[in-house]
């Protein structure tokens, strides 16, 4: 991740245009200088002042969805292990999404709405009574898809559920509530929104479709029907290189840390399979090979490759969504693909506001 410009300097920075608020990362930029940090596409010059925001309204519901679901994770307290891991980095997400999107909209002299702090969490009852069970994606250490561990023996449990206990349901609930992001009428809504702020709104339902995923509630997306054509055979230079390079990382673990591995490599190769599909007769032919990675005699060098080799999906993904308006298969496959590339990274990459959009220039 770029250290050119911190997060603090890319949100103070924010409100100098709207349509150009967030820019999503070139398909040519080196995997090194990717980024999944959000930023100002800020113009040299800003020339006169802003009109009112493009989807304004929508941007006015999407704000207030990220300010509701910030509050209700907050509120959760006790998460143990890699729950209490991934809700703050989900809890740093979703103020991202608030900041940015306020901004946003004041650049555009929208009226924003006080915080509100009515939307409660889950109680313990609710929490408790929660249904639904923990996510299948793979950690290095320690999974969202482990079955949370007892903490106390019988007697204890007759007292009740423990506080850990309470927060892994409330969690499940939090995730449950970020499905309704991922739905089909969510995801058909996305057709109405401008070139300007499509990428945007694509990627904050990538963050959320992830979430629940990670906190154990799986989507049920449709068929994925888009991108298709050259929109499609782009996203195959980032896709085919992580079957690669996965392949080689399994090939030279072991233990736990292969299983890690192995987890991400099928549903990898299942989405270059569907993409090559999609793309059809504008597939490039796949390479006859690939240089051996470097680093990957140990575990850490394997890890940093594991993190670089996931980066460059989402930068592929989000490159090309401005052409995107008004085509809701492209936007719908690109909220899923971005979502599983999301969840599948979140070993070695954490999960951000904006994912595969960053500051142009950093």
């Amino acid at each position: 991740m770029s250290a050119a410009i911190t997060r603090r300097a890319a949100l103070a920075a924010i409100g100098l245009g709207v349509c150009g608020a967030l820019a999503a990362c070139e398909g040519d930029t080196a995997p090194s200088d990717r980024t999944a940090q959000p930023g100002p596409n800020q113009p040299d010059e800003p020339t006169g002042a802003p009109s009112r925001a493009a989807d304004s309204e929508i941007l006015l519901a999407a704000l207030d969805r990220a300010g509701e679901l910030a509050q209700r994770c907050r509120e959760i307290t006790g998460a143990t292990d890699w729950r209490a891991t991934l809700q703050e980095q989900v809890q740093t997400a979703l103020d991202e999404q608030v900041t940015v999107l306020a901004n946003v909209l004041r650049a555009g002299n929208v009226e924003v709405p006080q915080p509100s702090t009515s939307a409660p969490a889950p109680s313990p009852d609710d929490a408790a009574a929660s249904s639904g069970g923990p996510g299948d994606g793979a950690t290095a250490s320690g999974s969202p898809g482990d079955t949370a561990a007892s903490t106390g023996d019988a007697a204890d449990q007759t007292s009740g559920p423990s506080q850990a206990e309470l927060a892994a349901a409330a969690l499940r609930d939090l995730g449950q509530s970020c499905l309704e992001d991922v739905s089909a009428t969510s995801l058909d809504s996305l057709s109405t929104v401008t070139a300007a702020n499509l990428p945007m709104l694509i990627s904050i339902a990538g963050q959320r479709g992830a979430t629940a995923h990670l906190f154990g509630q799986v989507p049920r997306w449709g068929d994925l029907t888009g991108p298709t054509d050259a929109a499609a055979n782009s996203l195959l230079a980032a896709y085919r290189p992580a079957v690669y390079g996965f392949e080689v990382l399994a090939a030279r673990a072991s233990g736990e840390e292969r299983t890690a591995y192995e987890a991400v490599l099928d549903p990898l190769r299942t989405a270059t399979r569907q993409i090559t599909q999609l793309a059809g007769k504008a597939a490039a032919p796949a390479p006859l090979g690939y240089g051996l990675p470097t680093g990957t005699g140990d575990e850490d060098g394997r890890k940093r490759l594991a993190g670089e080799l996931l980066a460059a999906i989402p930068p592929a993904i989000m490159g090309q969504t401005r052409a995107f308006a008004g085509d809701g298969a492209s936007i719908a496959g690109s909220v899923r693909l971005l979502a599983d590339a999301v969840r599948l990274a979140q070993p070695w990459n954490p999960v951000t506001g904006f994912p595969g959009m960053r500051v142009p220039g950093a």
